[in-house]
């Protein structure tokens, strides 16, 4: 573990507080939660979850007409 970098974030603290209450029962903290968002990140090449606008719109639905 001595060459793994150590990364610096910005986060809200009440999101933070809500987040750890979360990974608290699962047996996670932070680190081990980002590094399992990072990897599945690398896996799906993208976001692993579904973004949508506001309307409930795909931002990125390749049936929109936008290239």
């Amino acid at each position: 573990m001595s060459n793994t970098p150590t990364t610096t974030m910005r986060l809200d603290p009440e999101l933070k507080g809500e987040a750890m209450r979360v990974f608290e029962p699962l047996g996670l903290n932070m680190t081990t939660a980002v590094n399992m968002f990072l990897k599945a990140v690398v896996r799906e090449q993208g976001m692993p979850l579904n973004l949508h606008t506001g309307n409930g719109d795909n931002p990125r639905n390749p049936d929109d007409g936008e290239k």
